[in-house]
């Protein structure tokens, strides 16, 4: 199995970043309220604020704005599972095997087991 070339690892790690926090600012806002004083909330916001503002210009005008997090989420799940390795020239065999993913996997098989 071939690893990504280091422009594939460049443009996946922060898209890879932006996706989780993406995910993860939408199940907490399920509990929090988006506005709320919370830090780990206030924080995610403002980490997230550039890719809701583009997530807003492409999303369907009948979706809440509740659920553009998980919008913008699958947009980038979409971008770094099916475009990128078709431009870019590598191969995914499986959600585990985009850069990200594996190298925190590795770096559970090396250093937590």
């Amino acid at each position: 199995m071939q690893s990504a070339p280091a422009l594939g690892i460049l443009i996946d790690l922060p898209l890879g970043l932006f996706m989780w926090t993406c995910l993860l600012r939408f199940v907490l806002s399920i509990f929090i309220s988006e506005d709320s004083k919370v830090a780990p909330m206030r924080m995610l916001t403002a980490f997230t604020h550039p890719v809701m503002k583009v997530a807003s210009l492409i999303a369907p005008g009948w979706m809440i704005s509740r659920l553009e997090p998980l919008y913008a989420a699958l947009v980038i799940l979409v971008l770094r599972y099916y475009v990128f390795p078709l431009v870019i020239g590598y191969d995914i065999y499986g959600p585990l095997n985009m850069p990200l993913e594996s190298m925190l996997l590795s770096v559970y098989a090396d250093y937590l087991q």
